[in-house]
């Protein structure tokens, strides 16, 4: 049986081969890998089974009526996501929220970075900045009502105004605390100012950035929420209004999970990313 044999010789190769070899190396890591991976994802975990252990709990000492089980919201929450109208209403917010954050990036970011380079535009901005901080995002939904009415545009100015002066800080902040050091390296061997600004001050700036971009994300969706929910405009706050007029509170649970998983999603999917592709010179110097 040539055939036969010609297969068993080739298995018994690469069992004394490359093959072989890589098996060994991956039994001998994995009690490492495994290790490794309690620690990274043990923590988290335990976290998120103790709030869903006293959710469960809340559940089983009030009721479904008050409070339904994670497994009841979890099901409403794929119900939504069953259904085109679940899809628009998500949209409408996520695509909400992205817009608003692009335009205080642009506008916050843009007056940030000019106060960090300057001394007197940082002193000109800063008393505008802390008055708009002060001001409670609840009394910009209920301005913007005014001035604008119930429409997309509103939200739009609401997540805005509220999370602009948020980045502008941060950006004022990343500025001061990046190092000059590298800057003042680059320009030794020749870097034009325009490449010690691209290529090793906003690199840092970014980095900085990042953490206080993921904040302004929660806080744009919390904003988002209670425009549309204030407004009745389509989107997740709107569900939340006929939820409440309906007295389902596993509809208005279910989409408050959807608007975390979205802002998760965002958040690991993008900003965690971006970060950390930005922050990768920090590893390797370090």
């Amino acid at each position: 049986m040539p055939g036969y044999m010609g297969f068993e010789g080739r298995i018994n190769a690469l069992r004394r081969g490359p093959v072989r070899e890589r098996l060994v190396e991956w039994r001998e890591m994995a009690p490492i890998l495994a290790l490794d991976g309690v620690k990274r994802f043990g923590p988290p975990m335990l976290g998120l089974g103790l709030f869903l252990a006293t959710w469960q709990a809340g559940h089983v000492a009030y009721g479904a009526f008050i409070l339904p089980s994670p497994v009841q919201t979890l099901q409403a929450a794929f119900g939504v996501l069953t259904t085109s109208e679940g899809w628009i209403v998500l949209g409408a917010t996520v695509a909400r929220v992205v817009a608003a954050l692009a335009i205080s990036l642009l506008i916050g970011g843009f007056f940030g970075l000019l106060a960090g380079y300057s001394n007197f535009g940082r002193a000109m901005f800063a008393p505008v900045a802390t008055i708009l901080l002060g001001i409670p995002a609840t009394a910009w939904v209920i301005l913007t009502m005014i001035w604008f009415g119930p429409s997309h545009g509103a939200i739009l100015f609401t997540i805005s105004v509220v999370t602009g002066p948020m980045l502008y800080i941060g950006m004022v902040d990343a500025v001061l605390t990046r190092d000059r050091r590298l800057e003042e390296m680059a320009a030794a061997f020749g870097a034009s100012r325009w490449a010690q600004f691209s290529r090793v001050a906003l690199r840092q700036i970014i980095a900085t950035l990042a953490p206080v971009f993921g904040i302004a994300l929660a806080l744009g969706f919390k904003v988002a929420i209670m425009s549309e929910l204030v407004s009745n405009v389509a989107g997740i706050g709107a569900a939340l209004a006929r939820s409440r007029a309906h007295m389902d509170i596993d509809m208005a649970l279910a989409y408050v999970v959807l608007a975390v998983m979205g802002l998760l999603v965002i958040e690991h999917g993008l900003i965690r990313p971006m970060q950390r592709r930005v922050g990768a010179w920090k590893r390797v110097s370090g």
